[in-house]
């Protein structure tokens, strides 16, 4: 899971009321850890067991990332980040899932090639993509 969230909120007066730029990621991470399992083992998705063994992992796969702050008049960062919400890595259209093979087809972006991956290479190919903490992708 991947989100891009506000640091801050409107208030009744209509004001937008942000916290200071130094936002300490490390308490946020580990509530966003525990409401996540605790929903998880909530809808029986993982047991104690799992949730025991991933947090015992150097790289747990949780990351809260606070970034510079975007003014609104900066017309550059706003454009960027609209570009970055808007792109999908991939296209869910052209990915087709077949359940009883267990197999994911991609079609290429005109329809030219058709490829097919088992359900792991297809996990493979998707997680390829994700950048290494505080790196950046490059398209």
């Amino acid at each position: 899971m991947h989100m891009l969230t506000t640091d801050g909120c409107f208030g009744d007066d209509g004001f937008f009321y942000a916290p200071s730029i130094n936002i300490d990621t490390a308490p946020l991470e580990k509530l966003f850890v525990h409401k996540i399992f605790k929903m998880l083992l909530k809808k029986g998705l993982i047991t104690e067991k799992i949730i025991d063994i991933v947090l015992s992992w150097r790289h747990t796969g949780f990351g809260v990332y606070c970034g510079k702050r975007i003014n609104p008049e900066d017309a550059r960062s706003t454009e960027n980040l609209a570009r970055y919400i808007i792109r999908a890595s991939f296209s869910q259209e052209r990915m087709k899932y077949y359940p009883d093979e267990a197999k994911v087809t991609y079609e290429s972006k005109y329809g030219r090639q058709v490829k097919e991956f088992s359900c792991l290479e297809w996990m493979a190919a998707l997680v390829s993509h994700i950048p290494d903490r505080g790196g950046q992708t490059v398209r």
